[in-house]
């Protein structure tokens, strides 16, 4: 028992002087759920990412629930050791509001670390102060609140690029968008506000599908980072999330990276996202490169709404290769999942830290890759800035025998569906601006089809096509 605890002690020392800890909270989201036969009835879940060797817990909290009451919650579900250093501490509840409205439920911790960079002050000073804001009543009803399938729990290094994305997904397909904003706290008044002395990382930035880039992290040290992760359907909002978390910026070390390499392989939008249909299976492979320094075994993990709900079957497998191995993930989309919001996916390269003591043996979490799908022709809406084409696209002869054409507009990532009288694509062309033509290919039948013409993958015209 007393090697026990010296290594205990060991741990906690050798990260004082790189945490400055004064207290064990690194991340913070709320997320929710609606009763469907009570529209005013919430389940609630708070996550905490918090620091294990902290003498610091959290055995209960209280909420403040928007309407004027606070409610005290015990953690009720077990605490989760998710690396060497850090666990997940969750805390769900129930509550039923009186009337309907727009509340923000909120939470509030003591304080945050010492020593955090972009905070201004003695940031040990300054509380969290996380919310969700809620529409109770609305119509149309948010049934669910958006979650994180990813880890707020992240490394960058000094010098290097560094990419990440929390997997932001809502179980109602809403379409989520993203903005960093000021974190928040709880000023003196007792009111909760924008921290005052705050500052962006600079050249951080958060892209349409919530991916976060630091292009070049030059001090070491802790950053915080907030975003706000907004519920849009119609055109309204629905619901939002702030999600507010630490970040280490360390010296680069030897450890084992994860990459996609069959990119060149797959159909890749402008955007960088994965172009896919219903029916026809999709592959994804990586290479995980071991650590030459260490022989302790690698993992990887996939993490995403596609997995997380379970919206169709994924299978992944492993292979050695030289350096390291080959990880391929796999799934074929349903026609039921094609919709005109993306879907995110994140794999989670792990290395398993087998120290001296087998009690002391953890995951360490080290790198990911992400990537973003499409499923079908359905995208998102073109931006404002993209305009069409003021004479509409011309695809004839119709009805055609051996040869077709279609004239094009002057419009970016231009691409012309035909699909058969099941909806399934018989064939896909890559266009230019203006006369485009083409010999019909041999396996389609005489008869009715539909064609779909897409810019950036977001229709613009569609219409039938008669083959004779």
């Amino acid at each position: 028992m007393k090697k026990i605890h010296l290594l205990l002690c060991l741990t906690f020392l050798l990260f004082v002087p790189i945490m400055s800890q004064a207290t064990h909270i690194y991340s913070g989201h709320i997320s929710y759920t609606v009763d469907p036969q009570n529209p005013l009835r919430y389940n609630f879940v708070l996550t905490i990412s918090a620091f294990a060797h902290s003498p610091a817990d959290e055995p209960y909290t209280i909420m403040a629930m928007g309407d004027g009451n606070t409610v005290r919650v015990e953690r009720n579900i077990p605490t989760i050791r998710t690396s060497r250093h850090y666990t997940t501490q969750t805390f769900s509840w129930t509550y039923t509001y009186e009337t309907i409205g727009n509340y923000l439920v909120q939470w509030t911790s003591e304080n945050r670390n010492g020593g955090i960079i972009n905070i201004g002050g003695i940031s040990d000073q300054v509380s969290l102060n996380i919310y969700t804001r809620v529409k109770v009543g609305a119509t149309p009803q948010n049934l669910n609140g958006a979650k994180l399938a990813g880890s707020p729990i992240i490394d960058a290094f000094v010098g290097e690029p560094w990419t990440h994305n929390l997997l932001a997904y809502d179980a109602d397909g809403d379409y989520l968008m993203y903005k960093l904003v000021t974190p928040r706290h709880k000023n003196q008044a007792g009111q909760t506000d924008e921290i005052p002395n705050y500052t962006r990382p600079v050249g951080l930035t958060i892209n349409e599908f919530g991916e976060l880039h630091w292009p070049s992290p030059v001090q070491k040290g802790q950053y915080v980072i907030a975003v706000l992760i907004t519920e849009m359907r119609d055109g309204r909002e629905v619901g939002s999330m702030l999600v507010d978390f630490t970040m280490n910026v360390l010296e680069r070390s030897s450890l084992p990276t994860i990459s996609i390499i069959n990119k060149d392989r797959l159909t890749i939008n402008a955007d960088g996202s994965i172009q896919t249909w219903p029916g026809q299976p999709v592959k994804l492979e990586f290479y995980l490169r071991e650590n030459a320094e260490s022989d302790q075994p690698l993992t990887a993990n996939a993490f995403g709404e596609i997995d997380t709900l379970q919206l169709v079957a994924s299978s992944l497998s492993y292979r050695d290769t030289l350096g390291g191995f080959a990880v391929t993930y796999t799934f074929t989309p349903s026609a039921n999942l094609e919709r005109t919001e993306p879907y995110l996916m994140g794999m989670r390269a792990r290395q398993l830290n087998r120290e001296s003591n087998s009690s002391f043996s953890r995951d360490v979490e080290f790198d990911w890759a992400f990537a973003y799908f499409y499923i079908g022709e359905q995208r998102r809406p073109l931006s404002s800035g993209d305009n069409f084409p003021p004479e509409r696209p011309k695809l004839y002869p119709n009805p055609a025998r051996g040869e077709f054409a279609i004239e094009a507009p002057d419009l970016p990532g231009l691409h012309l569906l035909v699909r058969d009288i099941t909806g399934k694509v018989v064939a896909s062309y890559t266009l230019r601006p203006g006369r485009n033509d083409f010999i019909r290919p041999a396996k389609l039948a005489s008869g009715l089809y539909t064609y779909t013409l897409t810019s950036r993958l977001s229709p613009i015209e569609t219409g039938k096509l008669v083959l004779q």
